[in-house]
């Protein structure tokens, strides 16, 4: 069981870490096939559904896949071609109420089992929710900028550090350009210039947006936070957290993945150029150390709720997609709006 949870981990994190590197289309379409598997698994945990065995994957959902699909991916689709967090607010708003009526409509018109208000919940809260997590992540990996809250203009004289001209339009048919530059003494924190050299640190920042910085900062953290509540809990744990929900989940292990969140927030963020304060990206490390293990508890209710160890067997020694996102999709659109507010 062991050894294919590592190679499983060394085959997807780095695919995982290249889509986000290499951005749009990959890191949409990746998304988007994550969309639909989750959607489906979340279906298939609807109390509902006549299971064989506790590990039975088989067999269709009363739910209809193609509506709850099609919702995911659109919002998926909504946060790669969102220019601004303003417009992918709009466009997750009138796609969850078109949803929400296309979805009532269904229940009318082909719904024919019993506990039609649970059924109702399944059919659009599982795509609202994994659809919008992984929609935070592709409208992350498109933000780009300086954090604006240490964002400052400066002389055309000054040096520019590593952000191209902004090129601006008064409306009078006259453009000119606006540097922007962080000032060293309180523009945040970025070591890497300092261990790798100016030069490497500029040629760095260029070659690809501030987003990929963002969303690999989420993805790590929240990786980290995993492994120190794992490691924490089966060292310290004594304190089972929700004995009712996940009997595995400790308080020592929650410390353990808070500790480790921050310090990888802390690290990472020192190192990516995102320059941010340090007590900004302890904050950031708190946050995901605190909503990440909210995720895996509302999935352990939901499986519990349908007699299912795993939400599926797509992973070999993970279980399935929603066993994988569980911690992430919170986490993403937590760290979506930290990004979006601080960013112009």
């Amino acid at each position: 069981m062991l050894l294919h949870r590592i190679l499983t981990a060394l085959v997807g994190v780095p695919v995982v870490l290249a889509c986000i590197w290499f951005g749009p289309p990959w890191i949409t379409l990746l998304a988007a096939v994550a969309a639909v598997i989750g959607v489906r698994e979340a279906y298939r945990l609807y109390p509902g559904r006549e299971r064989v065995s506790e590990d039975d994957d088989s067999g269709d959902t009363p739910l209809p896949l193609m509506l709850g699909g099609t919702w995911a991916v659109a919002l998926v689709l909504a946060g790669e071609l969102a220019v601004r967090p303003e417009d992918f607010g709009w466009a997750v708003l009138g796609i969850c109420i078109a949803g929400f009526v296309v979805g009532g409509l269904w229940m009318i018109a082909a719904w024919h089992g019993r506990r039609p208000i649970v059924a109702a919940s399944y059919l659009v809260m599982s795509p609202v929710y994994v659809g919008g997590g992984l929609a935070s992540a592709t409208a992350l990996r498109g933000i780009d900028g300086l954090p604006s809250l240490w964002r400052t203009k400066v002389e055309e004289s000054a040096p520019l550090l590593s952000v191209p001209p902004i090129v601006e339009d008064d409306g009078l048919g006259e453009a000119f350009e606006t540097v922007y530059q962080v000032p060293n003494d309180d523009g945040g924190v970025w070591l890497l210039p300092d261990i790798t050299g100016a030069d490497f640190a500029r040629e760095l920042t260029v070659l690809t947006e501030t987003g990929c910085w963002w969303l690999f900062l989420a993805i790590l953290t929240v990786y980290a936070a995993d492994t120190g509540a794992y490691a924490a809990g089966r060292l310290f744990g004594r304190h089972r957290m929700a004995p009712g929900i996940s009997p595995g989940k400790t308080w020592e292990g929650t410390a353990g993945g808070m500790l480790f969140a921050v310090i990888a927030a802390v690290v990472l963020g020192m190192l990516f150029p995102l320059r941010l304060e340090i007590w900004h990206l302890a904050m950031i490390g708190v946050i995901l150390g605190a909503v990440s293990p909210i995720g895996d508890l509302v999935e352990s209710k939901i499986k519990r709720l349908a007699g299912a160890k795993d939400s599926g067997s797509l992973f070999p020694g993970h279980g399935g997609m929603l066993d994988r996102l569980d911690s992430l999709l919170p986490s993403l659109i937590a760290v979506y709006i930290l990004a979006a507010v601080s960013t112009p």
